[in-house]
This record gives C-alpha cells, structure tokens and sequence, in this order.
C-alpha cells in the first residue's frame, strides 16, 4: 500500500515551521482506496506570503486541530504504507518533525514522485507538480492546497504504476536503493559513478553552475553523508532541491585537497559555500621611499590587490613583529610608522635612542642599508620554501611555492626536478593569488610536515 501525502507549511524549514494542513490518499499500486484530509492548528502565526500562495490564514485553522490531536490517526491511517509526495523529503521531513514534537517515533520508506517521472517520463521541460499535470492531462485545481495536490499526485502516481513495465518503482523499495535518498533532481548515476577516493566535489545546478564544493577523504562517502538526513531547514531543503547533478576531481594528494578546494571556491563562488568566498583583509607590513629618501614602514589593512612585504593574522601580531625590527636594528620608530610624526620626540620605545632620521639628522643612505638589512634578515630570511609530497600512485610529487613569504601555487613536478630552482618551478606550478584563507592553509601544512618535506631556499 501507498500513503500519497501533500502538506502546508507555515514556512519551509521542518525545524521552526509547522504544518497547517495535510491531505493523505491511500494506493494499493492501480487506484485511490481510502482518503485523509484535515487542517491543523499550527500555534503559529501564518504569513502574508504563505496564505497568499494557499489561501490558508490564521482564521481557517482557528479551530482546527492541533497535530497531537491528530497524530495517532495519522499513523494509524498510513501504518505499513510507503510514504509517497511530490519532492518527498520536503513533506517527510515535516510531517517527521510533527511527531518528534510529542515524543512519537515516525519511520516509513519513501518515493518520490519527481524522480519516478524523470525516470518514467523522461524529456519533460520542468517536474513541478503544477507543469507535470498539465503536460500529461492531469486535473489540477486550487494548487497549493493539500487535498488538491495529492489528488493530482496520486493520479499521476497511477499513471506512472502503468508504463512501469521494468519494475523501477519495485527496485526503488528496495533497501539497498539510493533512491530515497537521492535529490529529486539528481541522476543516480552521477552518485554510483563517484570513487571512494579522496578530492573535491561538485554540486552543479539546473545550469551545470557549481553551486557547491567540498572536500573529502572519500569522495562517495561524505556525499552520501549531505543526504541522509533530513532536509529540516529550509535551505538545506533548497540546497537539496536544487541538486542536478554532481562532478568530482580525485587529488592523491593530502597537501592539494585543502588549497585546490580554497582555490576552486574562489573560482566559481558557489551560491552555498561560506568558507574561503569572503574577501580577505588581512594586516600587512609596507615599505616605501618617502619625499625625502628615507625608506619607511607604513602597516594596516590590506586589500585584494595591495602587496605588503609581510601579512600577519591581526594587528598586534603586526605592531610586535615591527617593534622588534625596530628595537634590533635601531629603526626611527616614527619612520616606522609606531609613533606619529608630529608627537615630538621619538619616545614608543623608551630604552630606544633615536638617531634622527625624523628630523633629518642621519644621512638617508646610512639609515636605508640598516632598515634594509632589517628586511632582509627579518621579512625575508627563510620565507621562500617548497612544500613536497610524494605520491603513492606515481613518480611525481605535489609541490606547494611560497617566495619571500607571499604563496605563489601549486602542482606536481617529477621526483627528479630541482627543488632549489624557483624560476623553474615557477614554470611548472598553476600560479595563484596569495590571500589570508590560503596562508592560513599553508603555514598549517608547514608546522606539521615532516622536516625532509620542506626545502628551504635562501
């Protein structure tokens, strides 16, 4: 048997909205035996927008029941059915949620009506209730009202029993089946065609746009992982809803996952990512001549496109790091930027003596070769260094370049290639922009890699 279920909602997350109707058709697999239909009192307010689309205000479920005064007729009406709707999740996972609510377990096996016709009914231009019945002859009148639309649904269901002639809807049942997992919209075999290998993932809309990009150990496990749950919020349900198919890149190498998923997400800014889309503002250290010919320091926020001789995570780490260079070579620490010009003496650091550069009494080339040696031995001395890793499936290893400091790409080169030459591995590496998200990942791999898997490059 068949329970063919059509719900209204207060609002689209399972978690925070309520059911304010629901209408259940009973299917013994040829017709329509037994029907359900009732409003419920959600003990929420019901909103413009939503009583717009149904017609259902706060009024008409005034006196209706609460769903607890439901709940035992419900479970009763369609214990031993298999839980049927148009976009399943959406209507299970509400209707789950109800009875979580007052303490009852709810478990059934599930179909979903728009997979069942983009297997059965292949070549549609859209798989909305409302476009499927008016392509196939179906009656659909006062849509998005529950009774209404399971009607629809269970004729469409009867239609799509009869030119089953493979036995699809039967292996769908089956335990073993991903199909009640599976998004509406998604061809099962883009999921059976994913490796149980490590790389990235993507999400791909109606479009083919990536809409989302992940990382993982085992690609087919962690995808499987975002749909065994339920679609409780209203944009996971959205996120899943909106799924039509997914690709995948196998990377080997445990040090690319991480930069090429960093790099990928700020490639295609996929509309449900969070992580690495923002645009960095970290700290950064400049140098610059100024009108007289003293070489200075100037720090702050830096954007996109500014090029600082050093980044740091936050200010403090900045002002310490510059006050050290200040206090060891002997630096202006008004020239350095520490200590406004126009505050008299140099006084940020007391057991400092000034040799007045800010007033113009040291020779600028005198104090240029001793902020520039400040440079050399503080921003720039081991900061240009090559992060390796060999691989287990070939003889090439995965290289990660950072010069001076600033992350320049990353790529596989053989295991023969010289390590020690920049220029040519700059030839050899996909070049990229040096950010806080992908300075955080490779000083991350840096602490905790081996010391034969970093080569330092004076």
């Amino acid at each position: 048997m068949y329970a063919i279920v059509d719900i209204e909602t207060t609002g689209g997350s399972a978690t925070r909205s309520r059911i304010t109707e629901i209408a259940i058709y009973k299917h013994d697999g040829q017709k329509v035996v037994d029907e359900y239909q009732t409003l419920i009192n959600p003990c929420q307010d019901i909103p413009y927008n939503i009583t717009k689309l149904t017609g259902i205000d706060n009024q008409l479920v005034a006196n209706a029941p609460l769903f607890f005064d439901v709940a035992q007729e419900i479970a009763a009406f369609i214990e031993d059915c298999v839980f049927v709707a148009h976009n399943v999740n959406f209507d299970y996972s509400f209707v789950k949620a109800e009875f979580d609510r007052i303490g009852l377990s709810f478990r059934q096996k599930k179909l979903c009506t728009v997979r069942l016709s983009r297997k059965l009914l292949p070549g549609k231009f859209s798989y909305s209730l409302g476009k499927l019945c008016a392509s196939e002859g179906i009656p659909l009148s006062n849509a998005h009202r529950a009774a209404a639309d399971a009607k629809a649904t269970a004729i469409l269901f009867t239609q799509l029993m009869k030119i089953d002639k493979e036995g699809y809807i039967e292996k769908a049942l089956n335990p073993l089946s991903l199909e009640g997992l599976m998004p509406p919209n998604m061809p099962k075999e883009d999921f059976i065609a994913l490796p149980n290998k490590q790389g990235i993932y993507y999400m791909l809309n109606e479009k083919k746009e990536v809409i989302y990009i992940g990382k993982a150990k085992d690609i087919k496990k962690r995808v499987h992982s975002h749909f065994s749950g339920n679609t409780n919020t209203k944009s996971k349900y959205h996120f899943v809803k909106n799924i039509f198919g997914i690709d995948f890149k196998v990377i080997p190498n445990s040090l690319l996952v991480d930069i090429i998923e960093a790099t990928e997400i700020k490639k295609h800014w996929p509309i449900h990512n969070r992580s690495y889309k923002r645009i960095t503002l970290n700290y950064g250290l400049y140098q610059y001549t100024d009108r007289n010919g003293y070489e200075r320091f100037n720090s702050g926020r830096c954007g996109k496109h500014d090029k600082p001789i050093k980044s740091f995570k936050s200010l403090v780490e900045l002002k310490g790091f510059l006050k050290e260079m200040v206090e060891d070579y002997n630096l202006c620490p008004r020239l350095s930027g520490l200590q406004p010009i126009s505050s008299g003496k140099c006084n940020y650091i007391e057991e400092l003596d000034c040799r007045g550069a800010c007033e113009g009494n040291e020779k600028t080339a005198t104090y240029n070769l001793r902020l520039q040696q400040a440079v050399e031995e503080k921003v720039n001395r081991n900061t240009t260094y090559v992060l390796r890793e060999e691989s287990s499936e070939s003889a090439e290893q995965a290289i990660v370049l950072v010069e001076n400091g600033r992350y320049k790409g990353y790529g596989k080169v053989p295991l023969s290639v010289d390590l020690m030459n920049v220029e040519l591995l700059k030839t050899q590496i996909n070049t990229a922009y040096d950010d806080q998200d992908m300075s955080i990942i490779v000083h991350a791999w840096l602490k905790k890699s081996k010391p034969e898997d970093v080569v330092f490059i004076n």
